[in-house]
């Protein structure tokens, strides 16, 4: 999607639209609350783990 829509300037010329504006900035807004981030563990892989995962290649 492009990101430079963003930027745009809306024209709202009746009340219907500015209702149905209004509630979808609403209804993102309280979606965005409900949002939880997900917790993933990591660590660190020393070189040899890496070389292991992914299989020593060797120039023939």
């Amino acid at each position: 999607m492009a990101t430079q829509s963003i930027f745009h300037n809306i024209i709202i010329q009746d009340t219907k639209t500015a209702e149905a504006f209004v509630n979808a900035l609403e209804n993102a807004a309280a979606a965005a609350e409900k949002i939880t981030p997900r917790k993933v563990s990591s660590r660190d892989l020393s070189k040899e783990e890496i070389k292991n995962f992914f299989g020593v290649v060797t120039n023939d």
